[in-house]
């Protein structure tokens, strides 16, 4: 069973990288798959956040506590979820927006997702720059599925900008490894 959060603030494509990522494992993959989403009812404000849950098995568990995996877009979130970040077995935050990191007994990668978004055309692809920086450390998550559901998720013309992103995420963690 896998278990991933991916968190930041309102605007940020939190909500959309969890549905890129359940898409992914569920269709893609073949996994079952539970999807929570939670933003603030304000918008571009607060925190948002999507849960994705997989297994190869039927889900009986649809709540994460602490999540396996856990990638972070914001410093006010990390803040927040501080107490999650210590237990988790990977923390991938955007190291573009988030510098001050708690001790784990995980595994942290910094992927500077924001700046690497922007050299490619627009820090908006921040979010699928640490998708492919997830399949980069996860071993269940295959990045040509992945790749499949971000070109079908985008229209035309942002799909080759996306599927850059998620390459450069990839390629920034595996250097990491």
């Amino acid at each position: 069973m896998m278990k991933i959060r991916i968190g930041g603030w309102a605007g940020q494509g939190t909500v959309r990288a969890g549905t890129i990522l359940g898409r992914s494992l569920s269709i893609e993959q073949g996994y079952y798959v539970a999807q929570q989403r939670s933003y603030s009812a304000a918008v571009r404000s607060g925190i948002a956040y999507s849960d994705v849950i997989a297994d190869e098995e039927e889900l009986d568990e649809l709540v994460i506590d602490v999540p396996d995996y856990l990638l972070v877009m914001y410093q006010d979130t990390l803040d927040e979820w501080k107490n999650t970040a210590k237990k988790v077995d990977v923390l991938i935050v955007d190291s573009s927006r988030v510098k001050n990191l708690p001790e784990t007994t995980g595994s942290i990668y910094e992927v500077p997702a924001g700046k690497i978004a922007e050299d490619i055309a627009t820090s908006k692809a921040a979010n699928v720059v640490l998708l492919g920086s997830l399949a980069g450390v996860s071993e269940e998550i295959d990045m040509d599925a992945l790749k499949k559901t971000v070109s079908e998720e985008f229209p035309e013309k942002y799909k080759d900008l996306n599927i850059e992103a998620l390459k450069k995420g990839y390629e920034e963690v595996k250097k990491k490894q």
